[in-house]
């Protein structure tokens, strides 16, 4: 008798020590017994179960698939939204440029403040549009970059410069073809340089999806002798852009 009312004692202290202790299961598959001290926006905290007078250990709340209450609640994390409140990589599609003729991507990195992005555009020109340019763009790559004077939101408002360098064609005068009795036009490509001062919005619905609207404006020089338009001249630029953002 004594020694089943010794494991029936046994058995209730086991059982009030497992209702007393939390539980953490991470993404990863791994399980820490715990005691939740503090949970934030982006992290928790809390001691293991087995050393409660040892280290305060902080983990990212990303990292964490659900916790398990002593009570029995649970609370499920999901790692949709990053720990800083963005994504920091953007690659884009630039729906607006096929008004130009062109195939247009970017990729954008936002720093950890959100203040500040660094973007390189890469575009490859198809047909015989000369869009704003005055003259048929082959193609063109460049660096930028974007100020964001109130960080990252769901509207964001950003400006800032960006450096173009790119492969144009455009008609020269072929001088006068008396045979014919006119002046011919004849194609000849050439490297130009643009620079422009970008205004923008960013949209971002969904923390994977980021739509931007952006208008330039600028200068473009490039030097081919018997074109109209050589030499340093204004040039405008708007787009409108698809991004997925991780």
């Amino acid at each position: 008798m004594k020694k089943f009312t010794l494991i029936l004692v046994v058995l209730i202290f086991a059982s009030l020590f497992a209702f007393t202790q939390d539980e953490i299961i991470f993404n990863s598959g791994d399980r820490v017994n715990a005691k939740i001290l503090e949970i934030t926006k982006n992290q928790v905290k809390y001691k293991k179960f087995s050393n409660p007078d040892g280290p305060l250990v902080i983990v990212s709340k990303k990292d964490i698939k659900k916790i398990i209450y002593q009570n029995g609640e649970e609370d499920v994390f999901t790692s949709n939204t990053p720990e800083l409140g963005f994504n920091q990589n953007v690659f884009a599609y630039n729906i607006f440029d096929v008004v130009y003729s062109q195939f247009a991507f970017s990729y954008e990195h936002i720093s950890k403040s959100g203040k500040l992005s660094f973007f390189i555009p890469v575009s490859v020109g198809y047909g015989d549009g000369e869009g704003p340019k005055a003259f048929h763009d082959k193609g063109f790559t460049g660096f930028g970059v974007n100020l964001f004077p109130m960080g990252q939101h769901k509207v964001s408002y950003y400006l800032g410069p960006v450096l173009q360098v790119g492969l144009g064609e455009d008609y020269v005068d072929g001088g006068y073809d008396p045979y014919y009795g006119y002046y011919k036009e004849e194609y000849s490509d050439f490297v130009y340089g643009r620079f422009m001062i970008n205004n923008g919005v960013a949209f971002t619905p969904v923390p994977n999806l980021r739509l931007n609207a952006t208008f330039g404006l600028g200068l473009r020089y490039y030097d081919l002798p018997d074109s109209y338009d050589t030499g340093m001249q204004s040039t405008a630029y708007f787009t409108f852009s698809m991004g997925y953002a991780f």
